[in-house]
């Protein structure tokens, strides 16, 4: 009958560290008497090469106790045998692992709300279990093993303190630990800068912001031009709040970033537009004749982004203006003078006057004989009027012909309405310019046959005024074809909020604007100081939305 031969006391295969001794302890077969020297056991690396090992008796249970001291990470295996009686069930396994040998990295910091991760790299470590806990647990984690004994973690804080992360491995602490995530609570930070949606160039901008609650904040603050980089001065204190001041010159887009404790706040980036209202060039007028239409050009191609206003006055009154984009930023401009005297044109980009502005035009008509007056564009089906002085005249001397666009006659009547002082009124039907002829016993008047520019509001179609998001642009379109000629005013929220329009073609604009407030915004406009239908429109403006993750059940 055979010897069972050698057994193994407490586990078989057993998890041991690295540098520190190891021990597994055998039982002689029952009822033998042997010593520590009477046993052979050897030890054999995963490399193959032999580790010493000590063998001594145990007088109190009888057992044989193995020792030896593994420098290798790796399953270890372990022989033992008397007299030829070898183990039990096989040989003892070691599954040897090194804690040093685990690595954390890209322990950055962050922001209350936002996920934070970090790696954990224990392929060099050996066989194991990783716990790890934030904050002793009170902070859920989630492991997302990515193979090879390495693992992403993540965790989500909310609260603005440090967050101290702990990790064992086989319940030996990692060296290392605590390792420390800063969190900073970028809500603090409150910046105001709807003053630089336009800013003119080679002038300072700047904006405030202010740090709520107090305590240590190291703000960083950048801006990037179109041509690189730009110097940013930042002054003031925690408790007054800083200012950010940088002065652009080039025309273009400007990116600000502001970082709290190395994290971008809310509202940021933030696109600024820099103008320069010196490139506005306006083409050259002096002098016109009433009731011929005088003309010219604006160019505002090289000025950058923002809104052209352009009136003219006489006597001190505004006179009705005709715009017509030419695409690029370029614009033909008309008017219809009706008095013999200066009339001023007035250019402005952003409020800013542009160079040679004002301009005095001179206008004659002579002083004596009839001066005939006519209005701005006229809507259509309504009556359209122009006033005839004539000082001493009798109303069957003053003859007024209307020939619509396709040169059809349409009736006018003449109303004598003042000692010297007429009145003619016709009602077109159809969009687009009449030719009014005035003659006065029979000889035309100066300026005659006379431009009467009829339109019609309804035509207009607006398309595509959606609901937006702040800090994007809102865009929608406005088609002015079957409108005749007029002057288009587009105002958001009274005028608080700037517009832009691109031409999309001859009679279709792109008007566009960025909310910067998550509220209704109110669109309205209007054509020849009329309201397009439907306006006003509202906006109805959100903030971008955020999704918080589940928080995750805590790893390990």
């Amino acid at each position: 009958m055979s010897s069972p031969g050698l057994t193994a006391l407490g586990e078989s295969t057993r998890l041991v560290p690295a540098n520190l001794p190891a021990v597994f302890e055998v039982l002689p077969p029952p009822g033998a008497s042997i010593r520590g020297s009477d046993c052979v056991a050897t030890v054999l690396s995963p490399s193959k090469t032999k580790v010493s090992a000590r063998v001594t008796h145990e007088s109190a249970n009888g057992s044989l106790r193995i020792e030896f001291v593994p420098s290798e990470v790796g399953t270890h295996i372990i022989e033992a045998s008397i007299g030829g009686t070898t183990l039990v069930g096989g040989p003892l396994i070691a599954k040897v692992y090194d804690s040093s040998l685990i690595q954390v990295t890209d322990v950055n910091g962050g922001v209350v709300g936002q996920p934070c991760q970090f790696r954990v790299d224990a392929s060099a470590a050996g066989e194991g279990q990783l716990e790890i806990s934030i904050n002793e647990g009170e902070v859920p984690n989630h492991v997302q093993v990515v193979g090879g004994g390495r693992c992403l973690v993540s965790f989500t804080p909310e609260q603005a303190k440090p967050h101290l992360i702990d990790i064992k491995f086989n319940g030996e602490t990692v060296i290392g630990c605590p390792f420390v995530c800063s969190v900073a609570d970028t809500s603090r930070v409150l910046l105001n800068l709807t003053n630089l949606e336009l800013i003119p160039v080679n002038r300072p901008a700047s904006f405030h912001i202010t740090v709520s609650g107090g305590g240590a904040a190291e703000l960083a603050v950048s801006v990037r031009g179109p041509q690189g980089e730009l110097p940013v001065r930042v002054t003031g204190d925690i408790h007054a709040g800083f200012t950010a001041e940088f002065t652009p010159n080039h025309v273009g887009a400007h990116t600000i970033n502001v970082e709290y404790n190395g994290y971008p706040v809310q509202g940021t980036p933030f696109v600024a537009k820099s103008y320069d209202a010196t490139k506005v060039a306006v083409g050259s007028v002096s002098k016109g004749t009433v009731g011929r239409p005088v003309q010219f050009t604006v160019d505002a191609g090289d000025a950058g982004e923002g809104n052209l206003e352009i009136t003219i006055s006489a006597k001190g009154h505004n006179i009705p203006t005709q715009v017509h984009p030419q695409g690029n930023a370029k614009f033909a401009v008309s008017f219809v003078p009706a008095e013999p005297c200066e009339h001023i044109i007035n250019v402005s980009f952003n409020k800013m006057l542009v160079p040679g502005c004002p301009i005095t035009v001179i206008i004659n008509g002579g002083t004596t004989g009839p001066q005939v007056s006519l209005g701005g564009p006229g809507p259509l089906h309504l009556p359209n009027s122009l006033v005839i002085n004539h000082a001493g005249g009798r109303l069957e001397d003053i003859e007024v012909n209307v020939e619509g666009p396709s040169g059809h006659s349409v009736p006018a009547q003449v109303l004598q309405t003042a000692d010297g002082v007429f009145k003619a009124e016709f009602v077109p039907r159809v969009v687009g310019e009449h030719r009014v002829s005035v003659t006065v016993e029979g000889q035309p008047t100066v300026g005659s046959p006379y431009s009467a520019k009829v339109y019609d509001v309804t035509a207009i179609k607006v398309k595509n005024v959606n609901n937006g998001t702040v800090g994007k642009p809102v865009v929608f379109l406005v088609e002015t074809s079957q409108a005749g000629p007029g002057n288009l005013e587009v105002t958001v929220n009274g005028g608080r909020v700037p517009t832009s329009a691109q031409a999309q073609g001859q009679h279709t604009y792109a008007i566009s604007f960025t909310p910067r407030e998550a509220q209704n915004h109110t669109v309205e406009l209007r054509f020849n100081g009329q309201d397009v239908p439907g306006s006003p429109f509202t906006c109805k403006v959100r903030h971008i939305p955020t999704i918080t993750p589940n928080s995750p059940p805590r790893a390990f």
